[in-house]
């Protein structure tokens, strides 16, 4: 591999405090550097500026010929007929406006009714107690612990691919002692840290659902 066109070499020597710069093209760069007794692949390196890398054994061709042969080529051309936009189905609908349960009514999958605040309190003591997880980029190791059983019971044992914000909290406060507000500020950190996506409701309230890698966490 070798690189045509303009290219940028730059080479220091810190104990004799030398620093040298040289821009131009390539084949210019290379006489000068032998001028210098700086050539080889030893000293410095060199990188392209617009140039690209070429198979050394591709012709050579100049930056001016490659300018003019690349006007005169044009856009690439593409395999098969020309794309008809009329024969790709409108698909339209407002953010917020699908419709979950009807989707999945259709496909013949029915999801079950989503359970109460006590019912997943009393699951979720049924695994107690929790481990606080190993891993030092974790805020809150035991909370995010509770909360990966929390939401693997919610996914696993009824089905549902994400839970209101709501719902997590009135399970969770009391044993957490967080409020509303500090427990909502908590998801929003794990979302943006990749562990929960998000889900943004029609109506303003959140929901969400885990990363099934970070259900396997310990």
């Amino acid at each position: 591999m070798r690189i045509d066109g303009p290219v940028r070499f730059r080479f220091r020597d810190l104990e004799a405090d030398i620093e040298v710069l040289i821009e131009g093209d390539a084949s210019w760069v290379e006489n000068t550097r032998q001028e210098l007794g700086i050539a080889g692949e030893g000293a410095g390196y060199i990188a392209p500026i617009h140039g690209s890398f070429r198979n050394s054994k591709d012709p050579k061709i100049s930056s001016a010929n490659r300018s003019r042969g690349d006007s005169k080529v044009g856009p690439p051309q593409r395999p098969g007929p020309e794309p008809d936009p009329s024969r790709i189905p409108e698909s339209i609908r407002e953010i917020g406006d699908l419709d979950l349960q009807g989707e999945f009514e259709k496909l013949g999958v029915s999801l079950g009714p989503i359970p109460s605040a006590e019912v997943l309190k009393m699951e979720l003591e049924e695994l107690a107690p929790f481990e606080p997880l190993e891993n030092p980029s974790t805020e809150l190791p035991l909370e995010e612990r509770v909360l990966q059983a929390l939401l693997e019971i919610i996914v696993r044992n009824h089905g549902r691919p994400s839970t209101p914000e709501s719902l997590l909290h009135d399970v969770l406060c009391e044993r957490f002692g967080m409020d509303s507000e500090s427990f909502g500020k908590w998801l929003r950190r794990l979302w943006k840290q990749g562990r929960l996506e998000r889900v943004f409701g029609s109506d303003g309230k959140d929901a969400y659902a885990p990363f099934p890698f970070w259900l396997k966490r310990e």
